[in-house]
């Protein structure tokens, strides 16, 4: 069975409190009851006393002198206090016995060689019987002597205790469930405000925030918890709204292109140089609509939990020449020289084709934002296991660096506009070097130039 939070918060309160309240009463009951038969014990080792006194021996014979305390009403009656003598000797013979014992008698342990108490009945009463060998002088035993008292006052008070903490418990536990169901139900009352107040909000309310409670406590604590997760949460909400508006205006812009081309030729019959202008801008805008897939695909592997990463060392200056031949047209065009000061035996720890994707990256945006006729230079800083890529283009301001590897984020829009590209190439980048464990940075002075950094893990 399947209990609410709130029912079984109470039965562990309560389940703590019973067995408390239980070991409390069995302490009551155990104090009282070792109380009880201690007082009976003390009262026969009294009379034991007593009658030892009165008794002598000779040899193994066991001779009792008269004890007038013998005639004692105590000993005689059997139903007020009643306290019962027996005396036997080492073959078992009854020597004597009390006037209250009448016909009947004691049963002892032939063979005890100590005192011992137990319990026992005798004329339907509760006695409680103590037995002491007899010793003669040379401490041979000669002889049994056993004592009786009436329990049946200790067993009544013991047995009226026993109902009474019984009963007791029941009725306080019992009282106890309902009182920490109530107790419960006010210490919970602040999270079923937290859930009604979560089940109002919606992707049209992300913005609200739960009430925090005034106290400093754990619901205060998960009610943090719980906003600073629906921030993140409104946070990645409208980032993927920012994403899916940008990536919508990237696509429209080629479509719309080649759109108002298709339109143009339509209107009238052209030449067929002027049909093959047209159709090389046609082809131009789909593809950077193929390139704008490609890359939108790569983002959405890189977010998924299945993105697998295989690292292992590579020759970096290889590495480097490889993306420098396959932006070689990119580079030619620009007569850009390449100053590459990367020892051959330079390797570092990596994934090869997802670094290999980066290094076209940066190699190819330093070649596009690049001045005609500048140089690129490629360094490897042993130091610090870092690899620097730097233009000699007119570089970013420096309010605009942090935003460089946001999606869809192009610096200098006026420079932007006359260089194809759709401002995921950075984005894509980082977030490769990010799943090798690759720093990248980067830096910049305006009209100087731009390095991007990849510093490795030692």
């Amino acid at each position: 069975m399947k209990l609410s939070f709130k029912k079984r918060i109470a039965a562990y309160n309560l389940v703590a409190i019973a067995a408390l309240l239980a070991f409390a009463f069995a302490v009551i009951y155990a104090v009282v009851y070792y109380t009880s038969y201690k007082h009976l014990d003390d009262d026969i080792i009294s009379e034991k006393t007593e009658v030892f006194s009165n008794l002598d021996w000779n040899d193994d014979a066991v001779i009792m002198n008269k004890m007038p305390e013998w005639e004692e009403a105590e000993h005689r009656q059997i139903e007020v206090n009643p306290t019962f003598i027996q005396i036997v000797d080492s073959s078992g013979k009854t020597l004597f016995k009390s006037a209250n014992l009448q016909d009947d008698h004691f049963l002892f342990n032939p063979r005890n060689k100590n005192t011992v108490f137990y319990n026992t009945t005798l004329y339907q009463q509760k006695i409680r019987q103590g037995q002491f060998p007899i010793r003669n002088d040379q401490g041979r035993i000669i002889g049994q002597l056993t004592i009786g008292v009436s329990q049946q006052e200790s067993y009544n008070v013991l047995h009226n205790l026993l109902l009474v903490l019984v009963t007791t418990y029941i009725f306080i536990v019992s009282i106890l469930y309902f009182i920490m169901i109530f107790v419960a139900s006010k210490a919970i009352a602040p999270v079923h405000q937290l859930i009604q107040s979560a089940s109002q909000i919606s992707y049209a309310n992300i913005s609200s925030r739960l009430t925090l409670p005034d106290n400093e406590d754990e619901i205060r604590q998960l009610a943090t918890t719980i906003n600073d997760l629906l921030s993140r949460l409104e946070s990645s909400f409208y980032q993927q709204k920012q994403f899916t508006a940008d990536a919508s205006h990237e696509m429209q812009t080629p479509l719309a292109a080649i759109k108002g081309t298709i339109e143009v030729l339509l209107r009238k019959p052209r030449t067929s140089q002027r049909y093959e202008e047209k159709m090389r801008e046609i082809l131009l805008q789909t593809d950077r609509l193929s390139q704008l897939h490609d890359q939108l695909l790569q983002l959405a592997r890189l977010e998924s939990p299945l993105f697998e990463v295989n690292k292992q060392e590579i020759p970096l200056k290889t590495a480097v020449d490889r993306s420098v031949k396959t932006n070689a047209a990119l580079i030619s065009s620009n007569m850009l020289n390449i100053q590459n000061h990367i020892a051959s035996d330079t390797v570092v720890w990596a994934d090869p084709v997802l670094f290999e994707m980066v290094i076209d990256n940066l190699i190819s945006n330093a070649a596009k934002y690049n001045k005609r006729g500048g140089s690129i230079f490629i360094h490897w800083q042993t130091g610090s296991y870092t690899l620097t890529i730097t233009d000699e283009g007119i570089g970013i301001d420096s309010d605009q660096l942090p935003l460089l590897f946001n999606r869809f984020f192009r610096a200098d829009d006026s420079r932007s506009s006359l260089i194809p590209g759709n401002g995921l190439g950075l984005s894509i980048a980082k977030r490769l070097c990010d799943a090798q464990h690759i720093s990248l940075t980067v830096s910049s002075v305006k009209y100087q130039g731009t390095t991007f950094h990849l510093q490795f893990s030692a």
